[in-house]
């Protein structure tokens, strides 16, 4: 803090607070209001939804096994590679999902419902005796339950990382990434079956543990014109800090953004830049409306 203000911290700028629901950053969030009178300590809603999807990869141990196993196959083989092109030429080859990347098992099991029948085709066109993945890829792609298993989460759960995608992107108001949120909600709360209801309370306890939602949803509210009353907001927080938030993130993707913005900036091949530069640099990269 002392950085954006050398002079004196000014407490009172410091509105919102956006991190993951780890538990540390929970009870640092609840320690920092202590300090920062007017701060709300908002957890990233779209590792929330990520977390959902992963209580569904848990559901289906199977599928979670041949995505897996299919990932196995075609990774790093140019020759099951080439089998594959020549086997199925009109669909893209299978997607490497990698679990901390919100929603990619989600869309892998989307890919294989989407064309089981040329997957299928194809692993048993190549012999198991290339590897033990193949062998494994084979057996799970004949269980009698695997298609049926991967049109459920298809046509129930497969909205699901389209809307991480909408949440992760920049500039967008809090009416429209809230309105996402609640797309979400009322999607899982419409599908069938055991684990449906488990899904959908799943993403209830993740919105009940993140303290500061149904602040930030009031404020919404205020600003959209649906809510008229001041009531359930923090007792310091005044009218015109309220307008602040008309943008205000509840992602945490920007952070991951700035990662690879400091990467680009501080490469190893730049020799003769110095301080005041690199300072000038990075203020332009992390207001430009582009990605970099």
């Amino acid at each position: 803090m002392f950085v954006l203000w050398p002079n004196g911290i000014r407490h009172d700028n410091v509105l919102l607070f956006v991190t993951d629901a780890t538990p540390y950053m929970v009870k640092a969030g609840r320690i920092l209001q202590s300090l920062y009178f007017k701060m709300i300590h908002l957890t990233c809603l779209a590792h929330g939804i990520h977390r959902v999807a992963e209580s569904i990869r848990e559901k289906f141990k199977k599928v979670d096994k041949l995505i897996s196993r299919v990932k196995q196959v075609f990774l790093k083989a140019p020759s099951r590679v080439l089998v594959f092109k020549s086997e199925a030429p009109a669909i893209p080859l299978p997607p490497e999902p990698i679990l901390t990347r919100w929603g990619t098992w989600i869309m892998a099991a989307s890919y294989c419902c989407k064309y089981y029948k040329d997957i299928r085709r194809v692993l048993l066109s190549i012999n198991s005796e290339d590897a033990i993945s193949v062998k494994e890829a084979q057996q799970l792609i004949q269980d009698p339950n695997m298609e049926a298993n991967l049109v459920y989460i298809h046509s129930n759960f497969g909205f699901i990382p389209e809307y991480i995608t909408k949440l992760e992107t920049q500039y967008i108001s809090l009416s429209e990434a809230l309105s996402a949120v609640k797309y979400v909600q009322n999607k899982l709360n419409d599908c069938e079956g055991e684990i449906g209801v488990v899904v959908f309370q799943k993403f209830n306890n993740v919105l009940e543990k993140n303290c500061g939602f149904k602040t930030i949803l009031n404020i919404s509210k205020i600003l959209s014109g649906q809510e008229s009353s001041m009531e359930g907001l923090p007792d310091d927080l005044t009218g015109d800090d309220i307008t602040y938030f008309k943008y205000a993130p509840i992602t945490s993707t920007d952070v991951e953004r700035s990662f690879s913005r400091y990467k680009t900036l501080l490469v190893d091949n730049r020799r003769s830049f110095n301080f005041e530069n690199i300072k000038k640099s990075l203020v332009v990269q992390c207001n430009t409306l582009e990605g970099i």
